[in-house]
């Protein structure tokens, strides 16, 4: 809440100033705007950098590409590979299916003849997205290493069970006993 007597007071009545005061100070900020029109002017124009407290360079001169040095480890990773043209699949099999059926009208077959052309093509078409769909996974698996090394698993399969007596749920934490690993591996 507003301290009543900072709240400016409004009256009613006109505020007596003389016209020669308030025409001199309309004169004396028209010269003042006038002025920092043209030193605005004379900045835009001027072609030098404006100079720095310290002595270094701003660094906005125009004509020299500002040079960032990026940490170590990125310039250590490789650029991302190009990719390849993007097909659009669902198109090129949409017409494919369209032209199936198209054909098959021309020709004159019979309707059941036309169904079965049709679902001929549309199985050849979802075998040709289950093996582009198994090459897009073995690609992903090959790129990012998702294979699993044969023998990384322990043979020993109590390792996989749940062993019930070790819960910490109805243990107190200092009668737990250690957790075990499973046995070392020969290389």
């Amino acid at each position: 809440m507003a301290d009543p007597s900072e709240t400016t007071q409004v009256s009613h009545e006109p505020a007596m100033q003389e016209p020669e005061e308030l025409l001199e100070a309309v004169r004396a900020l028209a010269a003042q705007v006038g002025g920092l029109q043209a030193e605005l002017q004379a900045l835009r124009h001027e072609a030098r950098s404006l100079p720095s407290s310290d002595g270094e360079r701003p660094g906005w001169e125009e004509g020299q590409p500002v040079v960032r040095d990026s940490p170590a480890w990125v310039r250590s990773v490789d650029s991302p590979g190009g990719r390849g043209l993007a097909v659009p699949w669902l198109l090129l099999e949409i017409i494919f299916l369209v032209a199936v059926a198209v054909l098959a009208a021309v020709a004159d077959l019979d309707a059941p003849v036309i169904a079965g052309v049709m679902v001929a093509a549309w199985l050849l078409v979802a075998a040709g997205e289950w093996v582009a769909s198994r090459a897009a996974i073995s690609e992903h698996g090959l790129l990012y290493g998702l294979t699993t090394p044969s023998g990384a698993l322990p043979d020993d399969p109590t390792w996989f069970s749940p062993n019930a007596e070790d819960t910490a749920l109805d243990v107190a934490p200092d009668e737990r006993s250690a957790t075990r690993l499973p046995p070392p591996q020969p290389e």
